[in-house]
C-alpha cells in the first residue's frame, strides 16, 4: 500500500504543476486575444491603457507564480517523519 501512496503522491505533485501551467497559459492567450480583438476594432489609442493593463496583469501573474512554486518546494523538502521537524 506504501507504493500505491507513493505513486499517488507522485501524480499530484505533476498535476498541480500542469494544472498552473494550463491556468497560466490561459490567462495569458485570453489577454492577448483581448489586445488583439481591441486594436482590430478601435486601433488608435483607445488600446493603449489595455496594454499597460496586460504588462501589469503579467507581472502580477509572474509574481504569484513565483510565490506558489516557493511554497511548493518549501513544503516539497519538508521532512514527513517523526524526526521532521528538525533541520
Amino acid at each position: 500500500i506504501d507504493l500505491f501512496v507513493g505513486i499517488l503522491e507522485l501524480v499530484s505533485e505533476f498535476a498541480k504543476i500542469i494544472s498552473f501551467t494550463f491556468r497560466l497559459f490561459g490567462n495569458v492567450f485570453a489577454g492577448a486575444v483581448l489586445l488583439f480583438v481591441m486594436t482590430f476594432l478601435v486601433p488608435f489609442f483607445v488600446p493603449l491603457p489595455f496594454y499597460g493593463l496586460e504588462v501589469f496583469v503579467g507581472f502580477m501573474q509572474a509574481f504569484v507564480f513565483a510565490i506558489l512554486t516557493l511554497i511548493f518546494m518549501s513544503m516539497a523538502v519538508v521532512g514527513h517523519g517523526p524526526d521532521g521537524d528538525h533541520h
